[in-house]
């Protein structure tokens, strides 16, 4: 088990890394939309990211799960969008 819980500390701090690497895009995208006065939710794109990656998913149940993952991750960076343009 203790071999197990290390992979998943590695891969956790892949996901931080990945993590910052995305909101570092989300702030650049969030100052473009600033300047170009558009909003920050574009729900045609959340829709098309959340079923271009879902359809990936092969277990049915991971394909379930996944998306309260990736709506998580977005939800994350309308906030640090508003955040950002409010400063």
């Amino acid at each position: 088990m203790e071999d197990l819980r290390k992979k998943i500390d590695l891969i956790d701090d892949k996901m931080l890394e990945l993590f910052l690497e995305r909101m570092a895009l989300v702030k650049q995208i969030a100052k473009e939309k600033k300047e170009q006065g558009l909003e920050i939710y574009n729900q045609d794109r959340e829709s098309e990211v959340l079923s271009r990656l879902t359809n990936k998913i092969d277990d049915e149940i991971l394909s379930g799960l996944f998306p309260k993952f990736i709506v998580n991750v977005m939800d994350l960076a309308k906030l640090y969008q508003e955040l950002i343009n409010k400063g």
